[in-house]
């Protein structure tokens, strides 16, 4: 009897992992390409960019003083809780002086002149990229679907670990089927863990912070809009304000303070710089940084070290540490820093950039699996044409083009265009979904891969060709060639992979490459 009931309990979470991996894998496929770019989204956004081709600077030998007189001079500018933005934070190689309340003014560091800072009306790249990670593009309903799809992602997982420790699987590559199921298994074995934590902190971001209103209206009656009113003070704790004096003072260089901050507290790298009651007697700076010795705990939204000084005398008034603030902080630190990454070096985001392709992989292979054992009961008979199969062909692979069209036309397009990111955004979109046109227009989805591989390799290595030969040597020399090294990378490895690929779903066999294994009961 109980035997009978453990079959029946496998039969039935079999037929829900399944039933629930074909309903989200394809928007959480898209969530995870596009993810992957957004790892990189301060290199991108810089990149693209033509404006912060600047030479790095020194951070203690800008004359941030001459910045702050020069944004006053302009009479609507607010002159209280100005924020000063250094270079290096977010890759950013310009300095730029705002408040809340207006646009921010950015300097080059090494000459003090102004720069013409694109708007997000002539540039959105980066921008772009992570918000279709999340669905922004389709607004409320996108971003539901995405945060509800990593939702059902969790369930995914569990129910994969436990099939994995009820079945005995057997990690071979006989066939297609047994292929694809290793596959799928072995890389979510490896990698379940970041994949979760990562899953867990976009679906609490998505559909937490879009509930998060209405449970704020629920719990108090309706006197509260927002979950900021309920939890703002524990989360966000304001210092008290100072009041000025209105007795007007010189002010130290910032960059001799700047000096004396990182003598304080060494542990900190600085990224920010407030000004409070700038100019008057009770004038505060706060030199606002990063602990990298303490992951996971500040740098990001909720708990932010800083060194404040008097600006008038340098007299220290406050260092804030990492650790001096409560659990319910670390807690919402901790769970925004698994995803945007706070702080995190090039290294380590490559390496986290790796994990998640691989699981958007593993995702594809999934889907191969459900194909293949489809494609099984018509074998001998008639061609295997499936809607799910041109559908996530489309989807999983005709994105790539699609993408690399949008790295084409950001230095192919005038930057003096009219509607610029409209047209980007608009060929993106037509592209992407001529691919689903050619999905269903080519019996054989083997061939439409390798055709949609090539072109997206192609197209992204044309794409650094088309930035190196939009400026000249001089001003190339201060550009992120990172981002065109990784570029090109990737489009040699889709042309690879092209060439690699079989025509034919039959040819379709990598038994040489997962010759040891387990040995087992049964293959799924």
């Amino acid at each position: 009897m109980k035997e009978s009931k453990l079959k029946l309990f496998k039969q039935r979470l079999f037929a829900l992992h399944i039933a629930a991996g074909i309903t989200f894998s394809i928007i959480m496929y898209l969530a995870i390409f596009f993810g992957v770019f957004a790892i990189f989204l301060p290199y991108i956004q810089n990149w693209e960019k033509p404006s912060r081709y600047i030479e790095k600077s020194d951070i203690t030998k800008i004359d941030y003083n001459y910045m702050v007189e020069e944004v006053l001079k302009n009479p609507d500018f607010p002159r209280d809780n100005i924020l000063i933005n250094l270079p290096g934070r977010l890759g950013d190689t310009a300095v730029s002086v705002q408040n809340r309340f207006v646009k921010p003014i950015v300097f080059n560091p090494n000459t003090n002149e102004k720069i013409e800072d694109e708007s997000k009306e002539i540039t959105y790249l980066a921008a772009f990229l992570n918000e279709l990670h999340y669905g922004q593009p389709l607004k409320l309903i996108g971003r539901l679907a995405f945060g509800f799809t990593a939702v059902g992602t969790l369930a995914l997982v569990v129910t994969g670990l436990i099939l994995i420790y009820l079945f005995k699987f057997k990690y071979q590559a006989k066939n297609r089927q047994a292929l694809f199921s290793t596959i799928h298994v072995k890389i979510f074995t490896w990698a379940f863990v970041p994949f979760l934590l990562i899953t867990i902190s976009g679906a609490v971001m998505n559909v937490g912070l879009i509930s998060a209103p209405p449970m704020a209206k629920m719990l108090t009656h309706g006197e509260a809009k927002a979950i900021d009113e309920l939890v703002g003070s524990t989360l966000f704790p304001q210092n008290k304000p100072i009041k000025k004096e209105n007795i007007e003072v010189s002010m130290l260089p910032l960059n001799q303070l700047l000096i004396k901050a990182q003598e304080i507290n060494p542990q900190l790298t600085f990224k920010q710089i407030k000004l409070i009651n700038w100019n008057d007697k009770t004038a505060r700076v706060e030199f606002i940084g990063y602990n990298p010795y303490k992951p996971f705990l500040n740098g990001g939204i909720f708990n932010i070290p800083y060194v404040a000084l008097d600006a008038h005398t340098g007299e220290l008034l406050e260092n804030k540490k990492v650790l001096d603030n409560i659990i319910p902080v670390f807690v919402a630190e901790g769970l925004f820093f698994l995803h945007f990454l706070f702080g995190i070096d090039i290294f380590s985001r490559v390496i986290v950039a790796l994990i998640m392709a691989l699981c958007g992989v593993a995702i594809g292979f999934g889907v191969m699996l459900w194909l293949e054992k489809k494609a099984k009961k018509f074998e001998g008979k008639i061609t295997f044409y499936h809607w799910m199969g041109k559908l996530s062909l489309a989807t999983m692979v005709g994105v790539v083009p699609a993408t690399a069209v949008l790295f084409i036309l950001q230095w192919t397009l005038p930057f003096t265009l009219e509607d610029r990111v409209l047209w980007q955004q608009g060929l993106f979109y037509n592209v992407w979904l001529f691919t689903l046109f050619w999905s269903f227009y080519r019996i054989n989805s083997y061939q439409a891969s390798k055709e949609f591989l090539f072109i997206g390799g192609v197209l992204f290595i044309v794409a650094v060709f088309m930035h190196l030969t939009s400026f000249n040597f001089q001003t190339l020399l201060n550009s992120y060639f990172g981002v065109d090294i990784t570029l090109v990378l990737f489009g040699l490895l889709l042309i690879y992979i092209s060439k690699k690929l079989p025509k034919n779903r039959e040819d379709f066999t990598l038994t040489k490459i997962f010759k040891k294994g387990k040995t087992d009961e049964k293959t799924i």
